[in-house]
C-alpha cells in the first residue's frame, strides 16, 4: 500500500536578527485537504522548529492523522540537523522539538548569507474524519449499472467488467478470464487504500480527480494493474500542473518508468541551484541516467 507523504520546505532568512520570543512562518500549504506550515523560533537561547496542522477540531467530526515525520534545518553548504518520531495530529499544534538547537550553534555553524532551509517529510500512515469530496459514486445506488462489486478495506464498489477489462489487461485476466474470480459476484482486493481506488476509478470514468496529493496512489494502482490510460493521464498532469518538487517528480519517475516526465524534469534543469534541487542526499537512490545528465549538464557551467 502506498503511504500518502508530502514535502514542505521554506527557507527562512535574516535569522540572525530573530530576537529571543520571536517565531517566523512559512506560507500555508494544503496537502490531502489539510492546510499544514513551517514554523521557526528562538526562545532562550534555542531554536524551536515545528510543522504546524492548521486543520481546527470543530468539536462535531473527530479527525485524526498518524505520521512518521522528518523535520530538517539544512544549510545551504550541505550541513544539516534532523529530527524524526511518529506523531499523532489532533488539532491545532505541531510536531517538533523546542530545543533543537541551541541558537549560537545555529549563528556560528549552520547560516550561511544569513539563512537556514527548513524541511518537513510527513508520511501519513492513517486518517481518519477527514475527507474528501467524490466525483463519481460506485456504492450501492449504482448496482443496476454494474455486474461485479469490488471490495477494498470496508467499501464496495459496484462496477462493470467489461468496463475494467478494457482499460486493464489485469482486470481482464482476472474478470473474464479461466480464474476463479470470473464467476463471483464480489471479488475482495486486500492491501488496497480504498481512498486511493476511488481516486483510481475516477480517473478511468475520466473526473479531473488527479492532484499532488493523490498522483501516487493512482499511479501505484495504475502500474499494478496495468492501466495505460491512467499511468498517461497521471504522467500528463506531473508534466504540465504538478507542484512537486524537481527532486519528487524525479524519484516518481524512477518508481513507475516515466521517461517522458525525465525528460520534461531534465530540460528544465539549466542552472547550478537547479542541479542542487534536483540531486537527492544518496546519488545511489537515483537513476543512474539521470545523474549522468546532470553531470553532464553540471560540467557545461564550469
Amino acid at each position: 500500500m502506498v503511504k500518502k507523504e508530502f514535502h514542505l520546505t521554506h527557507t527562512f532568512k535574516n535569522v540572525s536578527k530573530l530576537e529571543d520570543g520571536k517565531t517566523l512562518y512559512g506560507p500555508e500549504e494544503e496537502h490531502f485537504n489539510i492546510p499544514w506550515q513551517l514554523s521557526f523560533c528562538r526562545k532562550e537561547e534555542f531554536v524551536g522548529v515545528f510543522l504546524r496542522c492548521l486543520r481546527p477540531t470543530d468539536g462535531i467530526v473527530p479527525w485524526e492523522i498518524n505520521a512518521d515525520c522528518i523535520l530538517k534545518l539544512t544549510s545551504s553548504a550541505g550541513k544539516c540537523l534532523s529530527h524524526s518520531s511518529t506523531y499523532i495530529f489532533q488539532s491545532i499544534g505541531g510536531f517538533g522539538r523546542r530545543k533543537f538547537v541551541s541558537w549560537d550553534t545555529l549563528v556560528k555553524d549552520h547560516l550561511v548569507n544569513d539563512s537556514i532551509i527548513m524541511e518537513a517529510t510527513v508520511m501519513i500512515t492513517k486518517m481518519t474524519g477527514i475527507s474528501k469530496k467524490k466525483l463519481r459514486s460506485f456504492e450501492k445506488s449504482e448496482e443496476q449499472f454494474s455486474d461485479v462489486v469490488l471490495a477494498v478495506e470496508d467499501k464496495k464498489f459496484f462496477v462493470l467488467r467489461k468496463f475494467l477489462a478494457s482499460h486493464s489487461s489485469y482486470f481482464k485476466s482476472l474478470l473474464l478470464g479461466t480464474f476463479a474470480e470470473a464467476d463471483k459476484s464480489e471479488i475482495k482486493h486486500e492491501a488496497i487504500n480504498s481512498i486511493d481506488f476511488q481516486n483510481f476509478l475516477e480517473v478511468l470514468y475520466g473526473e479531473p480527480v488527479i492532484d499532488d496529493d493523490d498522483v501516487e496512489g493512482i499511479l501505484h494502482l495504475a502500474h499494478m494493474y496495468d492501466v495505460p490510460v491512467a499511468i498517461r493521464k497521471c504522467e500528463e498532469f506531473l508534466i504540465e500542473k504538478s507542484e512537486k518538487s524537481m527532486r519528487d517528480q524525479l524519484e516518481i519517475a524512477k518508481k513507475y518508468q516515466l521517461d517522458n516526465l525525465k525528460k520534461s524534469c531534465l530540460s528544465k534543469v539549466n542552472t547550478v541551484e537547479e542541479i542542487k534541487a534536483a540531486l537527492m542526499c544518496d546519488l545511489a537512490d537515483m537513476d543512474p541516467t539521470v545523474v549522468a545528465a546532470l553531470f553532464r549538464k553540471s560540467l557545461a557551467l564550469l
